[in-house]
């Protein structure tokens, strides 16, 4: 796959099969699967600078793996990923700094420190000295309407961890933001708000990827949307030309989901 001079992301071909533990780790290692199972299927895609790629489809797509994969959470069976122009190493401090990721039900922060805390930690973690990263996290702080509202994070609502993994992902102002299911568990004038950003973030030139269930944020955040459906891309396009449809986006998913095998709704 050809990289072009503003692509910052490449996904070529990747699968992604989960495998039982074998031997005496099955029995030290818990695992969802019994046989080995294929959660992404020949995946291909490629998001430029300025652009926010959509990732939709139903409950046990393959949504959340492609996302990890993108991240080298999951390292792929097949295929590879490349971050400006380069195959991804999970390794290197140098390309983990190029992205920030937002998952849901994010258990990688510290329970007992206070969300300001855990940023200042996480700064520390992608390299910012100190000045930079207290002025960094002061800022988000305010930006995610946390600065008044700092405790230990066993004290945060459901709403206000997701506002701290959307903080955490900008602190650093990496150009690649990978996010998973962002605005979940926020009410619908912080969903909105939080598209807004997105917009805003794109405009600056950052390139994004958004997996979501909620279409309105498709409408409102991306440019283009891929469908997966069992781990399989089964339709690509922009939003411009899937919202010309009779019936509107929701329609034409639907449509597209319910013609791949193994469907379960969208």
């Amino acid at each position: 796959m050809s990289v072009g001079p503003r692509r910052m992301l490449d996904v070529d071909r990747l699968t992604v099969v989960y495998r039982p533990p074998k031997g005496l780790a099955k029995f030290v290692v818990k695992t969802a699967v019994s046989e080995p199972l294929t959660a992404l299927r020949q995946v291909s895609l490629a998001v430029e600078r300025g652009e926010v790629l959509g990732i939709v489809g139903p409950n046990g797509a393959g949504k959340s793996t492609l996302l990890k994969a993108i991240a080298s959470l999951v390292m792929p069976t097949e295929g590879g990923v490349k971050l400006d122009g380069v195959e991804i190493d999970p390794s290197s401090p140098q390309q983990r700094v190029l992205f920030g990721l937002s998952l849901p039900d994010d258990r990688s922060f510290y329970w007992r420190l206070t969300g300001r805390q855990n940023l200042e930690y996480f700064a520390a973690m992608v390299g910012l000295d100190r000045e930079t990263a207290r002025r960094r996290v002061d800022e988000v702080m305010l930006e995610r309407n946390l600065s008044h509202r700092d405790k230990a994070l066993f004290g945060y609502s459901s709403g206000m961890l997701a506002q701290l993994g959307l903080g955490r992902a900008l602190l650093h102002d990496p150009p690649l933001l990978i996010l998973d299911e962002p605005t979940r568990s926020l009410d619908p004038l912080a969903a909105e708000e939080f598209c807004a950003l997105v917009r805003t973030q794109a405009g600056k030139g950052k390139a994004i990827v958004l997996a979501t269930h909620r279409l309105e944020d498709v409408l409102a955040a991306c440019d283009r949307v891929l469908a997966l459906v069992d781990g399989r891309v089964v339709w690509t396009g922009s939003t411009s030309e899937i919202d010309k449809d009779v019936g509107g986006l929701g329609a034409h998913l639907r449509k597209m989901v319910a013609t791949a095998p193994d469907a379960e709704g969208l």
